[in-house]
């Protein structure tokens, strides 16, 4: 195992040499071949590491990343909801992997413009069916619980924001702006 102070060094140093060995093959690739390059690493990229943050909070002793959200939107979180939440955290994990790897798979073997469709407009609409179809299934699989609008959620997560740069020291969350 490795130490936990060395996580975040090793995380960055990984991620700068990969960052420099896509730079290097970029530079060897045309300039068409360079942005194309370059929209999938970011593409990929976004979803592998949206992946990452996701399942790392599904480590033994660590609270799910959803369940963080519910305990912030809702008044009580029962034990019901603690474990639906712990797998829709899974899910949206599986999804960010899911989407990273079609990305590279359509990038090694589909024509660009197949790969263009799913980035722009595929991948967009495919988070907003994800989102929209866990909220239906939510209250048909789990009618007792405590429904809650996105404007709850929203305040919900500025509240805790603010608290949280506050605790920090932060004197842009203690100051007015001009």
């Amino acid at each position: 195992m490795i130490p936990a102070r060395w996580r975040w060094p090793l995380v960055a140093a990984g991620l700068a040499a990969w960052a420099l060995g896509l730079h290097w093959a970029m530079l060897q690739a045309s300039s068409t071949a360079w942005v194309q390059r370059l929209c999938v690493a970011q593409h990929a990229g976004i979803h592998a590491l949206l992946a990452w943050v996701f399942g790392s909070t599904l480590r033994p002793g660590r609270t799910a990343l959803v369940t963080q959200l519910a305990d912030r939107v809702h008044r009580t979180v029962t034990p019901a909801m603690r474990g639906y939440t712990r797998r829709l955290t899974a899910a949206w994990c599986g999804y960010f992997v899911a989407m990273a790897a079609l990305s590279l798979a359509l990038y090694a073997g589909a024509p660009w413009a197949w790969w263009s469709l799913f980035g722009n407009v595929l991948t967009p609409l495919s988070l907003v069916l994800f989102f929209a179809g866990e909220h239906a299934l939510r209250y048909r699989w789990h009618p007792e619980f405590e429904r809650a609008s996105i404007a709850q959620a929203l305040a919900a997560w500025r509240s805790a924001s603010s608290r949280r740069g506050k605790a920090a020291g932060d004197v842009s969350a203690e100051t007015p702006g001009p």
